[in-house]
């Protein structure tokens, strides 16, 4: 887990324009300075986040910062608040199966890593428990899914594993560039996929038979298509718990 580094204490995202010297006090307040530690760690890494580049970037002295937030712990909680209170669900239809409303959460869960990459980090080292982020993030998906049919305990394992999902994926992925479609320091995403590939034919046939074998699957495990076959595993067990009338979503137990 990255660590963030011991002088940083606020956060933002990317809409924040930077105060002008003349009102920057006037222009400042904590919600600005969460929104623009969130574009910065985004963009740069968490690790890399500081009071100093942060109050360079908002055009401000260091010590503004504490008259908002107190400690890193702080700040983090406050991005996290950012983040999570702005997960976007694609509307909902009156008759939306269980299938559909897992699957538009897992997309808004999807899609809120990839604009933020950095909320990963944050949330595998911390819990936030800010009215906005509950509220935004759990108790409005919660919500979707009991409405689409699914009993609530089981709703609230869903919920669970998409979260957890999420995360694991937009970690792993992270470090693999050829999975996300994006180039990586001027080397295209299909060089990097061609150096991964030989990379598993090149590995000793008698120790690694499967990874030789298996490489062109191997190579597509950061990409998308990893993450829905998970959501996919989740939709049908779902399913199959609904129809059987095991609203805790235990199998091992007979339906009433």
């Amino acid at each position: 887990m990255t660590r963030v580094s011991s002088d940083m204490n606020d956060d933002a995202s990317t809409s924040t324009s930077r105060p002008d010297a003349s009102g920057r006090d006037r222009a400042l307040s904590a919600e600005i300075i969460a929104r623009q530690a969130l574009v910065l760690a985004d963009e740069r890494g968490l690790e890399k986040l500081t009071v100093r580049s942060l109050a360079s970037e908002l055009g401000i002295g260091t010590m503004t910062f504490y008259g908002y937030y107190r400690s890193k712990e702080e700040i983090l909680d406050a991005m996290a608040d950012q983040a999570l209170g702005s997960l976007a669900l694609p509307s909902s239809e009156p008759d939306e199966s269980p299938r559909q409303a897992i699957e538009n959460v897992a997309t808004a869960f999807r899609e809120l890593m990839i604009e933020h990459p950095s909320i990963a980090q944050i949330l595998s080292s911390r819990v936030t428990d800010s009215p906005q982020a509950r509220r935004g993030a759990m108790e409005v998906v919660i919500d979707r899914l009991i409405r689409s049919g699914i009993p609530g305990p089981l709703a609230v394992k869903s919920y669970g594993f998409l979260m957890v999902h999420a995360l694991g994926f937009a970690s792993y992925q992270t470090p693999r560039p050829w999975g996300r479609g994006e180039t990586d320091g001027g080397t295209d995403e299909s060089e990097l996929r061609r150096q991964q590939w030989h990379f598993y034919a090149s590995l000793p046939l008698p120790e690694f038979p499967r990874l030789v074998e298996l490489r062109d699957e191997l190579i597509e495990l950061p990409g998308e298509e990893q993450f829905r076959f998970g959501v996919e595993c989740l939709c049908r067990t779902v399913e199959d718990l609904v129809a059987a009338g095991l609203p805790d979503g235990r199998a091992d137990q007979e339906a009433p």
